[in-house]
């Protein structure tokens, strides 16, 4: 083996919910699986995992959505890749020490390129994480809130970067009470200082939330109509979560810009993160063929789809916001990764999550 590299732990093994093959979420179980070994030391860490967060991602890669972009490199596969916790075992180039609080979005592999061969989720009672993934965790959360950030964080702090949102602009934001949206909405408005943030959500507990965190105004999805509404009040930034950018060219102003995260990305997103995009000629369009594209166009404005980008300095700014309480963590519930019941244990959590009710994120408190 070389130099550098994990040697196995006496066969040490741990608990880890993992899937033996692509499908349903039915396929999901409780295993025992080896301590993370085969992985470089001088640039990963082990980390000791308190909790995990589930999101919509996971359900797409549980399904085989993904595996022509970002394949399962081997099963049975640990799902889930948001998670907090603290340093069990440090890189030898002292990035970080022994019991230090930390969070991360495990990506697999660092932005140089740089494989993990024993790469697998967070829903485990130890992970392994690349050290450009892992920063310090805001030190007025708890770990369970620190677990619900990285992907939804950093996908709404990429969305609102790209798509140019700045002071005194306005934004509409579908899919307020979501996981991405209900940091989005905070970021939009206490960070980048939109000065009308808009979005949707039902009635209710969904609607009040999503004021509480800074919206100006709330449109219910199931009666009304955003485009009837805003057809003559348009915004400067439209960020799709939901699936509509198609009907976002009805309210975004001439020279704005429409961010999407949801439905097909375009060919040239697959290439821009890596992907087999040759594969996917068959499959997905270029950017200028998209309908979505060509409605933006006509109405003077810009349309883009957006995947997440590996990035420890977006993560270190999400943190900043959370210790100086421009952003909070939003919750749904916490489930028990040590039971079987399909209420209060791990599989509550996962059918909350999949089911696309839940306001905020689902998380799964794994050690104690």
């Amino acid at each position: 083996m070389a130099e550098g590299m994990a040697q196995s732990s006496n066969l040490k093994t741990m608990q880890a919910i993992t899937f033996a093959k692509y499908g349903k979420p039915s396929r999901l179980e409780k295993a025992t699986i080896p301590y993370p070994t085969g992985f470089d030391q001088r640039s990963n860490v082990v980390i000791k995992v308190h909790a995990a967060s589930i999101n919509p991602v996971d359900k797409m890669l549980l399904g085989g959505g993904l595996k022509m972009v970002r394949p399962v490199a081997s099963f049975p596969h640990v799902i889930s890749y948001d998670v907090a916790g603290v340093v069990e075992q440090p890189d030898s180039d002292g990035n970080f020490k022994v019991g230090e609080e930390v969070y991360a979005r495990l990506f697999g592999h660092s932005s140089d390129g740089d494989k993990t061969p024993s790469f697998r989720g967070a829903m485990a009672e130890y992970c392994v994480a690349h050290v450009s993934n892992v920063v310090s965790k805001p030190n007025n959360v708890s770990f369970e809130e620190a677990a619900s950030i990285p992907l939804a964080g950093m996908t709404a702090l990429q969305a609102l970067t790209n798509s140019g949102l700045k002071e005194g602009d306005s934004i509409f934001i579908t899919g307020g009470a979501g996981g991405v949206g209900t940091l989005a909405i905070q970021l939009a408005k206490h960070v980048f200082k939109a000065a009308n943030v808009v979005t949707t959500a039902s009635k209710g507990e969904k609607a009040d939330l999503c004021k509480e965190l800074g919206a100006d105004s709330v449109i219910d999805y199931k009666s009304e109509n955003f485009v009837e509404i805003h057809s003559k009040n348009k915004f400067d930034v439209c960020f799709d979560t939901t699936g509509e950018s198609l009907s976002m060219a009805g309210i975004v102003k001439e020279g704005g810009s429409i961010v999407t995260i949801a439905g097909n990305p375009t060919l040239e997103e697959i290439r821009r993160i890596g992907g087999s995009a040759w594969i996917l000629k068959l499959f997905l369009k270029r950017k200028e063929k998209r309908k979505e594209f060509k409605a933006a166009k006509s109405a003077n404005a810009s349309w883009e789809y957006l995947f997440l980008s590996p990035s420890s300095d977006d993560l270190a700014k999400l943190t900043n916001y959370i210790e100086s309480g421009d952003l909070k963590p939003i919750i749904d519930d916490m489930w028990d990764f040590n039971s079987e019941d399909e209420q209060i244990g791990w599989k509550g959590a996962f059918n909350r999550s999949f089911s696309g009710r839940s306001k905020g994120k689902c998380i799964v408190k794994i050690s104690q």
